[in-house]
């Protein structure tokens, strides 16, 4: 059988995984029950993981001293022609995409791929401008954009910089439907950090500056980032 046929051949739930793992950039057995699966057994869902790995459709790796975590393979890599690799992530990437991936987990929802934003927001999109981690928000009332705002372990100053720089670029585009989301109150922006206490401190240095920076801003604490955090500091 072709790469292409033996992928077409796959059940459903490692096709799931994998296309989740597109998404995501990753995937845990932990997250893959929380986003897909709740009813599966942890058990249940590292050997769904384990086998795709050990047929070579997925790449385990380890994650700190959590559950190892899961990237594309090679046979998939093939199989389906994209270009991503299977070697670990680096530490900034790992930060941000199992962020988002922890975020969206605890939700149930996913964050929308920049295809699919781009197609279904044509009047939100402008080259060179990202169309990533956003997602639907149906934390307050109707459904809005929201988008995921993910913590390096920067000093709370900092992150507030980074999140009026991103606003301002939403209030600059050429895009007159950007600047109305923004200005409507329309978008959402989600912080995500790894513990109680700088959730408390970067909450509090967001509520300093609401009024300028133009939209809400909601902080969230995924306490299995700290791992990566107290890593960085050494």
């Amino acid at each position: 059988m072709t790469a292409d046929a033996d992928f077409a051949a796959l059940p459903e739930r490692a096709r799931q995984l994998i296309e989740d793992i597109r998404r995501y950039g990753l995937l845990t057995a932990d997250t893959a029950r929380q986003l897909r699966w709740p009813d599966l057994s942890p058990d249940a869902a590292r050997k769904v993981l384990s086998r795709a790995a050990e047929d070579g459709w997925l790449a385990r790796h380890p994650l700190a001293d959590q559950e190892p975590y899961f990237v594309l393979g090679g046979r998939t890599v093939a199989a389906l022609g994209v270009r991503r690799p299977t070697t670990p992530l680096g530490p900034q990437a790992l930060v941000e995409h199992y962020g988002v991936l922890l975020a969206c987990a605890s939700r149930r929802c996913d964050v929308f791929t920049e295809g699919e934003f781009r197609s279904r927001f044509p009047d939100l999109t402008q080259p060179g401008y990202s169309a990533k981690n956003f997602f639907p928000d149906a934390s307050a009332g109707p459904v809005r954009l929201g988008l995921f705002v993910i913590d390096h372990d920067k000093l709370s100053s900092r992150l507030v910089v980074k999140v009026r720089r991103r606003v301002g670029g939403l209030l600059a585009t050429d895009r007159p439907a950007l600047r109305r989301l923004v200005l409507d109150g329309h978008l959402a922006v989600h912080v995500v950090t790894a513990t109680e206490g700088k959730r408390a401190n970067l909450a509090a240095a967001f509520a300093r500056k609401q009024q300028p920076l133009g939209v809400p801003v909601a902080v969230e604490a995924q306490p299995k980032l700290e791992d990566f955090f107290l890593v960085k500091r050494r």
